[in-house]
């Protein structure tokens, strides 16, 4: 028999109150929906239930069904917008019948779809808009829904409506960050890669001069061959950048795949520390600390002769600080302003240094007291961002 809101009420506030805990903490809209049906169902008793979204951009439409009682068979039809089903979201109130099969608007049911009788159905609303509707139903023979019922799924529907718009926002948030990074990664591609080719192009033609006039092109040769290695690592790095934009895997995770890559790839003993409690919302942000890492991670491969590597996050109420130090031979200080302007090929310091300046902070390269390199950036934080996710 449906349960009664009337027999305890305490127990349906507490559970209410449950069910808002954890579906306005689900941000992915699939699930998210599935658990409103299933929890509906649960509440009220019913056997069967569904809740139907509207398309945003033709609400005529229908973008997403989800169900709760029996499978959904490959062959089964989808609503269309005719019948009982659209009435709640159409006439912007709760339906309630003992028989769906006599009310006027009922065209009966597709094949493979189980019998209904008692029928209970709510309106999404949010603000001023229809999102869809939330709806129950129990086998032919069923006492109907009561008045309680409907109080419940009403209110049920309220507390999804903010979830849905809550998950809704958040995937269009998460979608607005990839794009910025992506811009980003091509804002970076033309800063190095574009003009790194057309170094390599001046290369050749003195290269191709000094041939025609006898003399050695080895030097350019050289010079070509060290602006292609630099070309091709910023590819792999844009590459890798645009995988990361579109995972959600969080900045803790990717450092430590990025620092696990490295020790695989060569020969240094490399350690990563982090705080316990550090998470970066900000997409533009991670993709500046993973670009940090990246980079110096890569000069220490190929230029510090190393033996060890640190790489450390540290923050404070207002900055981030990312630190990567090793142990090998490091720069001739004299040498260190230079390959901070991008002198002798260092073209990745300067783009670097750059990218980091434009998201408000500062790089700056300094040896070690006891030897090796550090290379430290330091970033602004915006508020909130201090805690882990």
């Amino acid at each position: 028999m449906t349960k009664s809101l009337e027999t305890d009420c305490p127990e349906y506030a507490l559970r209410l109150m449950q069910i808002a805990s954890s579906i306005t903490a689900q941000l992915d809209l699939d699930p998210l929906l599935q658990e409103i049906v299933d929890t509906a169902t649960e509440l009220v008793g019913a056997e069967f239930g569904g809740i139907l979204v509207l398309d945003e951009q033709d609400p005529t439409r229908y973008e997403v069904l989800r169900i709760h009682g029996w499978p959904t068979p490959c062959g089964l039809a989808q609503p269309q917008g005719r019948g009982i089903l659209g009435l709640p979201h159409k006439e912007g109130r709760p339906l309630r019948l003992a028989r769906v099969d006599q009310h006027p608007a009922s065209v009966g049911f597709p094949a493979g779809h189980p019998p209904i009788g008692p029928f209970l159905g709510v309106p999404l609303r949010f603000r001023d808009r229809v999102l869809g509707s939330l709806f129950l139903g129990q086998r032919l023979g069923h006492p109907p829904f009561t008045p309680e019922d409907e109080a419940l799924l009403t209110g049920l529907a309220d507390l999804a409506t903010v979830a849905i718009e809550n998950a809704s926002l958040y995937a269009k948030a998460e979608e607005m960050a990839r794009l910025q990074e992506r811009e980003r990664l091509a804002h970076d591609l033309h800063d190095t890669v574009a003009q790194l080719f057309y170094s390599i192009g001046l290369e050749a033609e003195r290269g191709l001069e000094a041939l025609n006039a006898d003399r050695a092109p080895l030097a350019h040769l050289e010079a070509i061959h060290c602006m292609a290695a630099r070309g091709s690592v910023e590819v792999r790095n844009a590459i890798f950048a645009l995988a990361r934009s579109t995972s959600r895997e969080t900045l803790p995770c990717v450092l430590q795949t990025l620092v696990q890559e490295f020790e695989e790839a060569v020969d240094i003993e490399t350690c990563l520390i982090l705080p316990p409690q550090l998470a970066l919302p900000n997409a533009e942000l991670r993709g500046v600390v993973v670009r940090v890492v990246q980079e110096a991670l890569a000069n220490v491969r190929k230029h510090a002769q190393a033996t060890m590597v640190l790489v450390s996050l540290s923050a404070d109420s207002d900055t981030l600080t990312v630190t990567v130090q090793d142990n090998g031979v490091g720069i001739p200080s004299s040498r260190l302003p230079g390959v901070m302007k991008g002198d002798g090929y260092h073209a990745g310091v300067f783009t670097l240094r750059t990218m980091v300046e434009r998201a408000g902070g500062g790089l700056s390269l300094m040896n070690g007291e006891e030897g090796g390199l550090i290379v430290k950036a330091q970033l602004p934080l915006p508020r909130d961002e201090t805690r882990d996710e």
